[in-house]
């Protein structure tokens, strides 16, 4: 007991004991009449009366209180009084009293009677002896001091207010009390004008009063508990419902019944009455049945909406108030969930409601709903800490969220946090992994599968840039065709070549650097129930594992379960992402795509990162798109070659034409120059060169002369390079070297002789064309630190001097070292 609830125990106790020496003290002649009284009362003090809207139960002896305060002397009725509380303690009682609450319940009836007694000599003088209202009144004020003291100490042990204490759990005994002592008037009555023995006739009124109101009680029991029943077999079927909203939603189930725990308590705290509160309840289960109506791949897409997907999201607290209309709830659950999107400055939706036009339910289940979902996982996003969530929350505080409802939830939330942790661990969520082995088809048969290419692309987020002229949008359109021409070319390629996945998958990373911006490219194959990544590069690639991706999470497990692209998502949500790396935050963007085999079914992903937001557009996404057919096929006959035999893997690393090292033998000396480099603190350089006008000499003099042209200029780019240079054809006219320990002020002279070398083989096999040579230049450390990177600078930088082609001898006079040159 805290020290308050014992200073009320002793003041009662002393209150009690000062009350017997203020009572007069003359004995009574009556104590056969005492006698009985105390019989009844032991008798009747198990005949209890269960109070409506109270957990109280109150004795039906109280009569006999009263006969002794009319009848006996002030010491016999106080006595009658604390032999009944004696008794009502330790018979059919649910739990045992102490010591200490007998002592007061004792004490506290004392005083009661006491005072009652004075309140009924005084009234009946005030009232000229009328003695049926001065036993009213003094049956108010036995029943004031009685309850009173207890509605503190109970007030004070809970920690409520003892006004609220009474007012929920006393008034309902006052019209007992008035009851009783009609029925001790009337039986005083009959006792003055027909004998005392008649009066007695009280015990069996009392007893077939009793008997009535347990029978009367007995039928009330039955219809609460059908009612209960039928409560619960309502709640159900809400439970049912809101299992049917987490078959679609998997983050659902935690969800629910995290925000059920969070609203009921601040309904509590804000005083709702109780079919608010069951509509609050009710609400928080059901408030997300309107996403039945949404599609799946909207509701677990980890990344953002589009604008058409999200007018698609926002019909859902509409379709979910109409359908819930329907079920005709006797508590008003439909506004709740209509309006739980409603912002208290008006700027929500569906209907614009503001202030305190939303109702009170739906502005709890909103803050409390935005609360738990920064606080927990989401398909485009990681979980908040608890503490960062509730300081968004405040920081809408007046904006988006009613003012009064935030602070509550701020004083409580720690506290409500581990009683939703407690009340989750109880419940088991619903199964959805299931095979079922009957059923072999439909009835109507198995749809065709369309192919990957034919498969439908939905499109996700795009940024617009700004506006540029129709000509030079022309050209810059024109420009990235022929790019995107040129790296589907060199698919096309890789697919009659023997590169392994990891090299294929590099290659492209090479090529898409200059028209698709990113910082790091991933490529999964989809194996079973999971995505496994084959292949990382650029020069974020150690901010993700290699542990595989189950289907359905992340970004590339949605995108291998949906079948669909999605552009500007989080990459902070892939479950391989290694946070400790801080390549990448939520505000980073990721652009992916499925990619098909030839049957049409997902055989990977394709995902590209970026550090900057949004940083994709509709264009990336198309040029992803354009690529995937061809790149799909050429990892799906890669992936084939490796399983059906390893040694032609290994062997293949020389072109068959020239015979110098092809892209495979490079991205390996690559590799080794990349660590020797990082160890010795050194630098060097890789050049990739392109003939140009080579189809023009295959026009006019033949294939077998252009392969003869072909043949030479290799021969004279490998004599022409060091022993420890490396010289490869990556490409039908393509080049590439690497010269270890260059930099870019001694690069202009290797560059002056290969431009020399083609012009004089041109010479030498006679052959008059006008074939030029483009070049570009990637130097480590400076411009990359992985191979990927230095060739997809040293691409781009071709690709640049491809597009400045100008006079042969503009061109000639104009090479630069770095960006690249061109020469005829």
């Amino acid at each position: 007991m805290t020290f308050r609830v014992k200073a009320l125990v002793c003041a009662v106790v002393a209150g009690a004991i000062a009350s017997l020496y203020s009572t007069p003290g003359y004995p009574s002649s009556q104590w056969v009449h005492f006698f009985v009284y105390l019989v009844a009362i032991l008798l009747s003090s198990g005949m209890k009366v269960a109070m409506p809207k109270s957990d109280g139960t109150m004795s039906v002896n109280f009569p006999f209180i009263l006969l002794g305060i009319l009848q006996l002397s002030p010491l016999q009725a106080t006595l009658l009084a604390a032999s009944s509380v004696i008794a009502q303690c330790r018979i059919r009682v649910i739990k045992p009293f102490s010591l200490i609450q007998i002592l007061f319940n004792v004490a506290n009836v004392t005083t009661a009677t006491v005072l009652a007694w004075h309140t009924y000599v005084t009234s009946l003088n005030v009232l000229n002896k009328e003695v049926a209202p001065a036993l009213a009144v003094a049956a108010t004020v036995y029943f004031l001091a009685n309850t009173v003291p207890l509605s503190l100490i109970l007030g004070w042990e809970s920690g409520a207010s003892p006004v609220r204490q009474w007012l929920q759990e006393f008034p309902w005994y006052l019209p007992f009390y008035f009851v009783g002592a009609v029925l001790a008037a009337s039986a005083d009555w009959i006792g003055i004008h027909f004998g005392w023995l008649t009066s007695l006739l009280l015990i069996p009124m009392v007893y077939t009063v009793y008997r009535a109101y347990m029978a009367q009680m007995a039928r009330v029991r039955d219809r609460e508990r059908h009612i209960a029943e039928t409560e619960a077999l309502h709640l159900r079927t809400i439970e049912g419902l809101a299992m049917a909203v987490e078959a679609k939603d998997k983050n659902t189930h935690r969800h629910l019944m995290r925000v059920r725990v969070y609203v009921s308590e601040l309904g509590k705290a804000m005083g709702l009455d109780r079919p608010h509160m069951q509509a609050l309840v009710t609400a928080a289960f059901l408030h997300d049945i309107g996403k039945l109506a949404v599609p799946e791949y909207i509701i677990n897409k980890p990344g953002k909406l589009t604008p058409e997907e999200f007018e698609k999201m926002k019909i859902h607290p509409v379709v979910g108030a109409d359908i819930l209309e329907r079920v005709h709830f006797p508590y008003p659950v439909v506004p709740i969930v209509r309006s739980h999107h409603e912002a208290w400055d008006g700027s929500g939706y569906p209907d614009g409601l503001k202030g305190e036009e939303i109702p009170i339910g739906a502005r709890i289940l909103t803050a409390v709903d935005c609360f738990d979902a920064l606080a927990s996982d989401r398909p485009y996003r990681k979980a908040l800490p608890i503490e960062q969530a509730m300081a968004f929350v405040k920081s809408k505080s007046g904006i988006q969220f009613d003012p009064v409802v935030v602070k509550l939830l701020d004083e409580r939330y720690l506290e409500l946090e581990e009683q939703a942790r407690r009340q989750i661990e109880e419940v088991e969520p619903l199964k959805t992994d299931l095979f079922i082995e009957r059923g072999a088809a439909p009835g109507a048969g198995f749809a065709q599968e369309q192919s990957g290419e034919a498969a439908e692309k939905a499109v996700g987020d795009s940024g617009a840039g700004p506006t540029t002229p129709p000509q030079l949008e022309l050209l810059s359109r024109i420009a990235a065709a022929a790019r995107e021409a040129k790296l589907i070319f060199a698919l096309e390629q890789a697919m009659g070549t023997s590169l392994s996945p990891s090299e294929l998958s590099a290659m492209l990373c090479s090529r898409l650097q200059p028209l698709v911006p990113f910082d790091c490219l991933v490529v999964y194959r989809k194996q079973d129930d999971a995505v496994i990544p084959l292949y990382a590069g650029g020069r974020s690639a150690h901010a993700f594992s290699t542990q595989p991706i189950p289907v359905g999470e992340g970004l590339s497990g949605w995108v291998a379960q949906s079948a669909r692209p999605i552009v500007n998502g989080n990459p902070t949500v892939e479950p391989n992402h290694l946070s400790e790396s801080g390549r990448f935050a939520a505000s980073s963007s990721a652009l992916s795509i499925p990619l098909f085999d030839l049957s049409g079914a997902v055989l990977g992903v394709l995902t590209v990162y970026s550090s900057k937001q949004a940083a994709f557009s509709k264009d990336d996404l198309r040029v992803l798109h354009a690529i995937e057919p061809r790149f799909s096929l050429a990892l799906e006959n890669t992936l084939r070659f490796q399983f059906a035999s390893m040694e032609p893997l290994q062997e293949s690393k020389a072109d068959a034409l020239t015979q110098l090292p092809n892209l495979r033998h490079l991205l390996s000396r690559l590799n080794a120059e990349v660590e020797r480099a990082r160890s010795a603190q050194q630098p060097f350089a890789v050049v990739a060169c392109d003939l140009k006008s080579l189809k023009s000499v295959n026009d006019r003099h033949g294939y077998a002369t252009g392969n003869q042209l072909l043949r030479a200029i290799a021969r004279a780019f490998r004599g022409c390079s060091g022993p420890d240079d490396t010289v490869a054809r990556i490409g039908g006219d393509e080049f590439a070297f690497l010269f270890p320990s260059m930099d870019a002020s001694s690069a202009d002279s290797q560059l002056e002789i290969l431009h020399l070398v083609v012009e004089r083989m041109c010479v030498d096999q006679q052959i008059e064309a006008e074939l030029s040579l483009s070049v570009g230049s990637a130097f480590y450390p400076q411009d990359g630190e992985s191979p990927e990177e230095l060739l997809a600078t040293a691409e781009r930088r071709l690709e640049i001097d491809k597009r400045s082609s100008m006079d042969p001898r503009r061109r000639r006079e104009s090479r630069p070292a770095l960006a690249g040159t061109s020469a005829r």
